[in-house]
């Protein structure tokens, strides 16, 4: 029993990006591209051009010698091909939930699956233009992610795009368009810290902070009313910037719009630090408390005031007799205790000098 074999040599670039194909008994494949996306092919006298916007694939233009057919795409978000148009009419392309492409009407297309070329031999997708081939069948790559297990790649190195590629794609073959996934998560964190009752308000941060709260609080109040206020910016600043990607996806900038992509990601990776810093210093009941005494007394910090019953032992007089000790006997004061400062020793005066006045008057009467 023989098996028929198919060699075929692949070719890359110093970039390690796929160049070519060398198939035994065919001319020689040569692939260009134009940053991440495929641009042409060409094979000996005929060639296929990919006319796209940015990421939004549009048409594909073949020759053959002096001949010329155009054929219009029609994709989904995540680009997969899903019909070709041409003059002699139309091909449908249908795809399992992990790429595995049926073609009905004709011939297949150059692109198929999230708009990735699908490799003549093998029928894998060669995906971050040749890096890594991932199998539509057996619904995993073919090779390890170098990435994983302890990087972006995740536990499992085989795995295509976390195992929901309905919603993600991975161009990369490396990093899938996780980071909606990572901003959303990190988002809900941050909302229900926000709204969580041991975070303080922004309002009562920032007044904290302009009254001096730096300079005046311990280090923990102080840190949890500028945390408080880094986040609840960043998370502003996040919304802000996330209306102008929008903006940019629809008009199809793709370059701001995957600029923007990831200055939202470090916003939120703020905002993320800053509610969980702000949660560790405001556990502490009194963080609140002395936050909103300090905006109160506009800035003054007081001593605390002490309970009725320490005020009014503190208000006693002490008697005017020493007591007793083994050094002398009882109604004599030593130096040290004479001349000791004390609270009370102008009003013990005082009171002398009035029992004085008192005791004239009444030698007066008499």
């Amino acid at each position: 029993m023989t098996l028929n074999t198919t060699m075929c040599r692949y070719r890359y670039d110093a970039l390690d990006q796929l160049t070519g194909l060398d198939r035994a008994g065919q001319e020689n494949l040569q692939r260009f591209y134009c940053r991440d996306h495929l641009v042409s092919e060409l094979q000996g006298g005929s060639s296929q051009s990919v006319l796209q916007n940015g990421a939004q694939l549009l048409a594909l233009q073949s020759r053959e010698l002096d001949a010329v057919n155009c054929q219009l795409l029609t994709t989904d978000p995540q680009r997969s091909v899903l019909q070709v148009t041409e003059a002699a009419g139309s091909v449908q392309q249908t795809y399992s939930p992990y790429g595995n492409r049926r073609v009905e009407g004709g011939s297949g297309s150059l692109l198929g699956f999230t708009g990735e070329v699908l490799d003549p031999v093998t029928g894998h997708y060669l995906l971050g233009n040749g890096h890594r081939a991932f199998n539509p069948l057996l619904m995993r790559f073919n090779s390890p992610d170098s990435l994983s297990p302890f990087g972006r790649g995740g536990l499992n190195p085989y795995t295509y795009c976390l195992g929901d590629p309905v919603n993600f794609s991975d161009p990369t073959g490396q990093f899938g368009d996780i980071l909606r996934l990572a901003q959303s998560g990190l988002s809900l964190w941050n909302t229900g810290l926000g709204m969580s009752r041991v975070i303080p308000s922004f309002n009562l941060s920032k007044d904290a902070l302009i009254l001096g709260a730096m300079k005046k609080l311990s280090p923990k109040q102080s840190f949890a009313a500028l945390s408080t206020v880094v986040a609840s910016g960043a998370i502003l600043t996040t919304s802000v910037i996330g209306v102008g990607s929008a903006v940019a996806v629809i008009t199809e900038d793709t370059e701001v719009a995957a600029i923007l992509g990831y200055i939202v990601l470090g916003l939120t990776v703020l905002a993320f630090v800053s509610r969980g810093g702000t949660y560790w210093a405001a556990k502490d009941p009194g963080t609140e408390r002395a936050l909103r005494d300090f905006v109160k007394n506009k800035g003054q910090i007081f001593p605390p005031t002490p309970p009725a019953a320490s005020r009014r032992a503190s208000l006693s007089p002490e008697p005017s007799a020493p007591p007793r000790n083994q050094f002398a006997p009882r109604g004599k004061r030593t130096y040290a205790e004479r001349f000791r400062p004390e609270i009370d020793r102008p009003i013990l005066k005082a009171k002398r000098r009035i029992a004085t006045v008192n005791s004239n008057e009444e030698i007066r009467q008499t």
